[in-house]
């Protein structure tokens, strides 16, 4: 275990067996696992589907994936930065992983940011992380906003430290996130909402005026016409309050 990657692998044969279940996984279908570690979750997966792709970022752990699983497509690389659509190309595709607690938004964004996203997401999470990505609007931050732009998330189970070796200190979650057609300004209306949540104690016209988004009395009109009120904080719009708000801008 490497604390540079944050690796905690997965030893539950029940969790691997309810993220399975949640992939809802088809004997042709086409997946990508990050982070495939020991091979846990790999094992499973490879007689599963009709084609495999393993993103593994330790060079150490790729001579054993290729020794165990030689019959999927192993690429030793940072999933974060991966050029993800040059390996699925226009496929239809869906993503499983034990997302490393180091780098877990970076590699979700990336995935779900793709030209080509994945038809769904099977991942576990840090359970803080998890409970952010899950928020509804009065708890809603960046990720929630980023998350949910791109899919609709809902919760398979709460995994405990004993799950892993070695275990964390913390709970972990697994996601399932159904992807849904995101707005073609969506990278536009995160960044907006980046610029709301600057600073969460502060009422979002006031973020919105610092950066020069637009004059005050400008953006409390418009809140007002979306039906929030003029002292509305970030954390209380909802994503389409976010698209909305963006497009009236």
């Amino acid at each position: 275990m490497k604390k540079s990657y944050g690796q905690h692998f997965l030893i539950s044969d029940s969790v691997v067996d309810k993220i399975i279940a949640a992939a809802d996984l088809k004997s042709g279908d086409f997946v990508v696992e990050v982070g495939p570690g020991q091979g846990a979750l790999t094992g499973e997966l490879i007689n599963k589907v009709g084609e495999l792709v393993l993103i593994e970022a330790d060079r150490d752990l790729i001579d054993g994936l290729n020794t165990d699983f030689s019959k999927a497509q192993i690429i030793h690389a940072d999933a974060a930065r991966v050029d993800i659509d040059s390996i699925v190309e226009d496929r239809p595709w869906i993503f499983v992983s034990n997302l490393p607690y180091n780098a877990a938004n970076a590699i979700l964004m990336n995935m779900l940011t793709a030209k080509n996203p994945p038809s769904a997401s099977v991942v576990m999470v840090q359970k803080e992380v998890g409970d952010k990505i899950m928020a509804k609007p009065g708890n809603m931050s960046v990720l929630s906003v980023a998350t949910q732009i791109y899919t609709k998330p809902s919760r398979v189970c709460i995994v405990k430290p004993g799950s892993f070796n070695p275990p964390p200190k913390i709970d972990s979650v697994v996601l399932r996130l159904e992807s849904k057609v995101a707005p073609s300004n969506a990278e536009e209306v995160i960044g907006l909402a980046k610029i709301g949540f600057s600073s969460r104690r502060k009422q979002l016209h006031r973020n919105l005026v610092s950066a020069k988004v637009a004059p005050s009395d400008r953006i409390k009109k418009i809140l007002v016409e979306l039906g929030l009120k003029e002292t509305v904080r970030a954390q209380e719009l909802s994503v389409q309050d976010w698209v909305e708000l963006f497009d009236k801008i």
